[in-house]
């Protein structure tokens, strides 16, 4: 079988996802050269990678000559013409996730499961192994603010090395992984383009939990009955965070949900030999990832937010979150679903999802890229849940507003100082929340 750690010169199709530039930066500091490609579309990783020195083209096929191995996002199949001109050449192919289970899998790692909160679960804890001075390497699915990027690259040569993951269930992608240890913050029904019904979404967790060896450990919460259910097959040590046992941490995003996560990411440092108070100050003094709950800027006194929450839950939690810090501000949330999919299946819970805000824009769904080849078909109403809202809140406050445009100059008539606007999806929302800020500086 062949391993990525065979090569050295290394060319990664699809570069500007996070968790691909994540692993480039890891590669790029284990000895590897390292080129990429991907669309010429603006993505939040393009600093990284200017950063890092790497040098990334538009796809064509001329780009795979002379690479050693070739790493692929899942995005991209033998469609893409430098896939195809590297299966042609037969140069060694490998996906995104099969190199990182060769590296995970040689070390000490855990990983972090679940729904929601996974992110920035596996920031945290990555953080506290940081500054506890561990050898620790870690790849996280969006841009951690203390670090500039979604990766901690550490010295993967050395027998001391611990490997910090987010584990993404889609597709089922964490069944790649041997952890020794692992984090589930919840499982909570997603992803219905892949998983049928809420059962074989909970078997798939069952299968991640019995990767856990009998010397490894599972931590999670007391709040979940599918968690525990799933839970009680595990061979392994199993720390359930009881909501009576958790600390109190002085976090700079608010919000039970961040509380939550902070303990479990804690619980998982002491299981590797963390001192309380040096986890403790590093939780302290974490300023959260891009795209959870982050300050982006102000116009005429209102605060804009942006947030990748893009499920019902999360929705909820978030806004709880905001309300609590921002007692007496009008909160309008501006909110792009993401998949057709996600969006039908889950319709209701949405449209209830939004108690805690005053003012709604709901925009169209950001469909996957396997439903906009499909066209119009699968399409969701979304005027329909702007009227669910309102018969839900018993008041019109959601809208619809089907141009990009249109939301901009409806959300800008709404900036007042005591307003404050978060963009939530895991789409390109986050382009109108900096695209006010801008709007800020011209007037």
């Amino acid at each position: 079988m062949e391993r990525i750690k065979q090569y050295k010169k290394i060319h990664m199709i699809g570069v500007k996802g996070v968790g691909m530039t994540a692993l480039a930066e890891v590669l790029l500091a284990n000895g590897f050269s390292v080129t990429g490609s991907d669309v010429h579309d603006e993505f939040m990783t393009d600093a990284v990678l200017a950063r890092l020195g790497i040098a990334v083209s538009e796809f064509g096929e001329e780009h795979v000559h002379g690479a050693d191995a070739i790493v692929r996002s899942n995005a991209y199949t033998e469609e893409n013409e430098e896939v195809k001109e590297a299966v042609e050449r037969n140069i060694p192919l490998f996906s995104y996730p099969e190199v990182v289970a060769e590296l995970f899998n040689a070390h000490r790692g855990i990983a972090v499961a679940g729904s929601h909160g996974k992110t920035t679960t596996t920031a945290m804890l990555a953080h506290i192994l940081k500054a506890a001075e561990k050898n620790v390497t870690a790849i996280v699915g969006s841009r951690v603010i203390d670090w500039g990027s979604g990766a901690v690259a550490g010295d993967l040569s050395k027998d001391d090395a611990l490997f910090v993951l987010e584990a993404d269930e889609y597709k089922e992608a964490f069944l790649h992984y041997q952890p020794h240890g692992a984090i589930i913050t919840n499982i909570d029904y997603d992803h219905p383009d892949y998983f049928a019904n809420p059962e074989d979404y909970r078997k798939a967790f069952e299968k991640f939990v019995a990767l856990i060896p009998a010397t490894g450990f599972l931590i999670m919460g007391d709040n979940d009955e599918t968690l525990a259910e799933v839970a009680r097959n595990a061979a392994c040590k199993v720390v359930v965070v009881r909501e009576e046992d958790r600390e109190e941490f002085s976090l700079h995003s608010p919000g039970a949900h961040y509380q939550f996560d902070a303990n479990l990411a804690y619980r998982a440092a002491l299981e590797c030999g963390v001192a309380p108070a040096v986890a403790r100050a590093a939780l302290e003094s974490f300023h959260g990832t891009a795209r959870r709950l982050e300050y982006i800027g102000e116009r005429n006194g209102a605060i804009i937010i942006d947030d990748y929450a893009h499920h019902p839950s999360e929705l909820k939690a978030t806004l709880a979150g905001i309300a609590e810090k921002y007692k007496g501000k009008h909160i309008c949330a501006v909110f792009q679903p993401h998949t057709f999919s996600r969006t039908r299946a889950l319709f209701d819970d949405f449209a209830g999802a939004f108690t805690d805000a005053e003012s709604v824009v709901l925009m169209h769904v950001y469909a996957s890229a396997r439903e906009k080849k499909e066209g119009n078909k699968n399409m969701v109403d979304m005027a329909v849940m702007a009227d669910k809202v309102n018969e839900i809140a018993g008041k019109k406050k959601a809208v619809y507003i089907e141009d990009r445009n249109d939301v901009i100059d409806h959300v800008r008539a709404l900036a007042k100082t005591n307003t404050v606007i978060v963009t939530f999806g895991a789409g390109d929302i986050w382009q109108i929340a900096r695209a006010l800020c801008e709007k800020e500086a011209e007037g």
